[in-house]
C-alpha cells in the first residue's frame, strides 16, 4: 500500500473528487481518503445545482455573461470585503468559474445550463435572471463497475439497511448523483487511489502540513504529502458545534445534508495553528421534520394559497424568498418574539397541487396527523387552537393576505414581485404567480424550522484555497474548499447552487495551484 503522495485529498464529494482528477491530470500521485463507506458527499443527495457565471452553455439560452458582469453583482451583493471574503477571492471565483464549466464539459462531465433559473438578487447590478446555473446529465451508473457500490445514492433511492444501494438500478436518480458518479469514475479510471471507511486522526508535520494519519481497516498509517487538501465539509452534523456557534435553537436533525459532517478536520486544523471565520452562519433552508428527518420547504413556500405566520399568529418576511434570506428570517424575528418553530399554513387548494415533505400532492396521510407531522383543521379558527398560535393574529393575518391575493399585490412584503419569486411561484398564473387566497377548507399546517444544507463558517483560506493562520500567513502544505472553508458568500447567497459552485472552484484552485504545470489542463 503507497503511503507517499503528492496530494492527498480528504473527502470524497464532489469538491474532492473533482480535484484528484484535476491534480492527476497534472501528472501528481493522488490519493482521496473518506471517513465514510460511500463517496459523494452531500452533493449525491442533493439536485446537484451548479452556479457558474460566465459559463459557455448559458448561450444555448440566448444569454450573456461575462467576467465583469458576475464580479459587479458580488460586489453589490456582498458589500465590504472581510477576513473570509477578501477583494482576491471574489476575483479568483469569478475568473475561474467559467473556466471550470470548460474544463468540465471537456473532462466529458456533461453539463446543461438550466432555463429559468434566476439569480437569487438578479434586480442587482449584474444579477441575472437565468443562465448561471448548470446541471449535470444522468448517467448509467454502470460504468462504474464496482464502484457503483459505493457512490452514495440520492436519498429517495431504494438502499439495503447499510446504505448501499440494491441490486437493479441503472440510472442516477438527480444532478448530484449524477454529477458525484461521473467525477468518481474519471478519478478510479484514472488511476487515483481512494480509500473509504478511513477517517483522517491526525495531520503530520510541524509549522506546516506534511501528510496525514489514516484510520483503515482498523490501522493508522502515516501518510505523507507535498500538500493536503480539506474537502471534508463543515459541521452541520455536531450537535455541540451546532451549539457553541450557531444561533440558538439549533438541532443536527434540522440540517438536509445528506453527509455525515461533524468538522472534526476543523478541529485538527485549527490545533496546527490555522485560521477560522465565520463559524455562525450555515446555508441556511426552512424545513419541516417527519419522523424527526428534515425535509426542504423550498418547492412548496412559494406557491400560492399558503403563508407562514409566527407563534402570535403574524406573518414576517416574504415566504418566496430564497432560502438562506428565509432561514435567517426565522432567527431574526425570534429576537421579539417565538418565530422558531413558525408554521406555514396552507389551504386544500395547496394541498391538492403541491408536493410536501415526503408526500405527493393531493395526499395527506393519516399517521402524520396522528403523529402531529401534519396539523389538520376545518377552520382556522381550530386551526389556530391546535398549534397554539393566537386565534386574532392567524385570522387577522389570513384576511390581511388574502385581501393582497386578490389584488395581486403583497403590499407588506412584495411577495411574488421578483424574477425569483416568479419562479418559485406557480407557472402560468397571470396576475402574480406566488399569490392565492387561503381560504378553501380544510386547512393544514407545518412546523417550519431554520434548517441548513451545511454549515458556511470553516477554515480561513486566500485566493488559491491555502489555509492561512491567524496572523494571515499562509500554513504551508494545507489547503481547504467548500464547508471545510470559510464561506466567500458571508451572510447570503447569490443564486442556487452557489455553495456547490464555491467548493467546486476552490477545489479546481487548490489542485492546479502549479504555475509551472497549469497549462497541462
Amino acid at each position: 500500500m503507497d503511503t507517499d503522495f503528492d496530494l492527498v485529498v480528504v473527502g470524497a464529494g464532489t469538491a474532492g473528487l473533482l480535484a484528484a482528477v484535476a491534480a492527476h491530470r497534472l501528472g501528481e500521485r493522488v490519493l482521496v481518503v473518506d471517513a465514510d463507506h460511500l463517496a459523494g458527499g452531500s452533493t449525491a443527495g442533493s439536485d446537484g445545482r451548479i452556479w457558474l457565471p460566465a459559463n459557455d452553455l448559458m448561450t444555448k439560452l440566448g444569454v450573456t455573461d461575462s467576467v465583469g458582469e458576475a464580479a459587479e453583482y458580488l460586489e453589490a451583493l456582498l458589500g465590504p470585503t472581510t477576513a473570509a471574503s477578501t477583494a482576491e477571492r471574489r476575483s479568483a471565483y469569478v475568473r475561474t468559474a467559467g473556466k471550470l464549466a470548460r474544463w468540465l464539459t471537456q473532462s466529458n462531465v456533461a453539463l446543461s445550463a438550466m432555463k429559468g433559473v434566476p439569480d437569487h438578487h438578479s434586480d442587482l447590478p449584474g444579477g441575472k435572471p437565468q443562465g448561471r446555473v448548470l446541471q449535470a446529465q444522468p448517467m448509467d451508473r454502470r460504468v462504474l463497475g464496482d464502484w457503483a457500490r459505493s457512490l452514495r445514492p440520492e436519498s429517495g433511492a431504494e438502499t439495503s439497511r447499510l446504505g448501499r444501494l440494491l441490486p437493479g438500478r441503472r440510472n442516477t436518480e438527480n444532478a448530484g448523483e449524477a454529477l458525484a458518479g461521473q467525477l468518481l469514475h474519471r478519478a478510479t479510471a484514472n488511476g487515483v487511489e481512494v480509500w473509504l471507511d478511513s477517517p483522517v486522526v491526525e495531520l503530520l508535520g510541524e509549522g506546516c502540513v506534511a501528510g496525514v494519519v489514516v484510520r483503515t481497516d482498523g490501522v493508522d498509517r502515516p501518510v505523507t504529502a507535498g500538500r493536503v487538501l480539506l474537502a471534508s465539509g463543515g459541521f452541520e452534523r455536531n450537535q455541540s458545534l451546532r451549539e457553541e456557534y450557531l444561533p440558538l435553537p439549533t438541532e443536527a436533525d434540522w440540517s438536509v445534508s445528506g453527509a455525515t459532517n461533524t468538522g472534526d478536520l476543523l478541529n485538527l486544523a485549527v490545533a496546527h495553528g490555522a485560521a477560522t471565520a465565520a463559524l455562525d452562519d450555515a446555508w441556511w433552508a426552512p424545513v419541516m421534520l417527519v419522523d424527526g428527518t428534515a425535509y426542504s420547504l423550498d418547492g412548496v413556500r412559494g406557491k400560492p394559497h399558503s403563508l407562514i405566520v409566527d407563534s402570535a399568529g403574524d406573518r414576517f418576511f416574504n415566504e418566496a424568498a430564497p432560502a438562506n434570506t428565509a432561514g435567517r428570517a426565522l432567527y431574526d424575528r425570534s429576537r421579539g418574539v417565538r418565530a422558531v418553530p413558525s408554521f406555514l399554513i396552507m389551504d386544500k387548494v395547496h394541498r391538492q397541487h403541491v408536493a410536501l415533505g415526503p408526500w405527493a400532492a393531493n395526499t395527506t396521510p393519516k399517521a402524520a396527523i396522528e403523529s402531529g407531522d401534519i396539523v389538520r383543521a376545518g377552520s382556522l379558527n381550530d386551526l389556530a387552537t391546535a398549534l397554539g398560535v393566537d386565534r386574532a393574529g392567524l385570522l387577522g393575518s389570513v384576511v390581511r393576505f388574502n385581501g393582497f391575493a386578490g389584488k395581486g399585490k403583497d403590499a407588506d412584503f412584495k411577495r411574488g414581485e421578483s424574477a425569483w419569486d416568479t419562479a418559485a411561484g406557480e407557472a402560468g398564473k397571470r396576475r402574480n404567480p406566488s399569490l392565492g387566497k387561503v381560504e378553501k377548507p380544510p386547512f393544514f399546517a407545518v412546523k417550519v424550522y431554520p434548517g441548513d444544507t451545511g454549515t458556511k463558517g470553516g477554515l480561513l483560506i486566500d485566493a488559491t484555497a491555502r489555509v492561512l493562520t491567524a496572523d494571515g500567513t499562509v500554513l504551508p502544505g494545507l489547503y481547504a474548499c467548500g464547508g471545510a472553508a470559510a464561506s466567500l458568500f458571508k451572510n447570503t447567497s447569490p443564486a442556487p447552487g452557489a455553495a456547490l459552485g464555491a467548493a467546486l472552484v476552490e477545489a479546481f484552485l487548490a489542485a492546479t495551484d502549479q504555475p509551472d504545470r497549469r497549462r497541462a489542463l
